[in-house]
């Protein structure tokens, strides 16, 4: 796939999340921020496939947390 250059400017504070997210996945800015504007827009498949695995793990997570909380009750 092509690609071009787009330069942004951003929030400080975003930017801090930005880059907590890259530790945390391995991902690149670029990576991030491609697959950010691509579901913003609503266009998934144009997401990386490490991104969409580090959302779904993180929904697994959520949802096992769920499991857990009520099994307790």
């Amino acid at each position: 796939m092509s690609t071009v250059y787009v330069g942004a400017r951003i929030p400080v504070s975003l930017h801090q999340r930005l880059s907590e997210h890259i530790s945390k996945t391995g991902a690149s800015k670029s990576e991030v921020m491609a697959s950010a504007l691509a579901a913003y827009l609503g266009s998934v498949q144009d997401a990386s496939l490490r991104e969409m695995v580090f959302q779904l793990e993180k929904r697994v997570a959520m949802l096992e947390a769920t499991i857990i909380l009520r099994v307790l009750d």
